[in-house]
């Protein structure tokens, strides 16, 4: 890639990172006529289509991505979402990122609910794919809890002492749900959520301190990883698939 392509790819993933869809359709229209073979311009293109909710258009840019790399993970993924929503008869033009988020997800509850902002983020290339709202696995580690989306591919991890908490919790019985609640060029925060509560922490909240005013989002799974153990799921049956 030249200096040139550099600098417009970097500009895009900017764009996408503030939610300016329509710049980051221009700049990744611009790398792809430059170079048709850019996937990840191509699976940009096909992320800002989806929010400015064109289907069709986003779907098309993603099947080009297939054209090049057929075992892409996240143009498949994008593919599957476009499907549903369409089954559900939702037409080609749609506002996907609130259409499919429950209501009832957005109350706060003190006690209950926690945005953090994740440590050792991932790099700006991968963070300018992902969506507000959008599920995250909370996978289990020998030392704490590092943070994944749907394919595996790694996001940052939780601090140490809320790593810790949790697993404690989780251990005891309690379930909880994770979902990005906010991107930036090298930030990422997201919201956990408590699903249920056993009996053994009947009379102590998940988190102490509460969330501002902010509205939040919940997701529809979440998938806490042991090393050593077999995967627990908790899952309500996202988007039906």
């Amino acid at each position: 890639m030249d200096d040139s392509s550099t600098a417009i790819s970097q500009q895009a993933i900017s764009a996408a990172l503030s939610g300016n869809w329509q710049e980051a359709v221009d700049l990744n229209e611009q790398l792809i006529n430059h170079d048709p073979k850019n996937v990840d311009a191509h699976n940009r293109l096909g992320r800002a289509h989806f929010e400015l909710g064109n289907l069709t258009k986003s779907k098309k840019s993603f099947e080009n991505t297939l054209i090049i790399d057929p075992y892409n993970q996240i143009a498949g993924k994008f593919i599957k979402r476009i499907e549903i929503f369409r089954k559900k008869g939702r037409g080609s033009k749609i506002n996907p990122q609130f259409s499919s988020i429950n209501s009832d997800l957005f109350i706060e509850e003190p006690g209950k609910t926690k945005l953090i902002g994740l440590l050792k983020v991932a790099e700006p290339q991968k963070l300018s794919l992902l969506s507000p709202g959008t599920t995250v696995l909370l996978v289990q580690k020998n030392r704490g809890i590092s943070v994944t989306n749907s394919n595996g591919d790694y996001l940052g991890v939780l601090p140490d002492d809320l790593s810790s908490h949790l697993l404690r919790l989780i251990k005891g019985g309690n379930k909880y749900q994770a979902c990005i609640k906010n991107i930036k060029d090298k930030t990422l925060s997201i919201l956990i959520r408590e699903i249920f509560c056993s009996a053994k922490f009947k009379n102590q909240p998940s988190f102490l301190d509460h969330l501002s005013a902010n509205q939040t989002y919940s997701s529809n799974n979440i998938i806490i990883q042991n090393d050593n153990e077999e995967d627990i799921i908790f899952s309500e049956d996202e988007e039906s698939s």
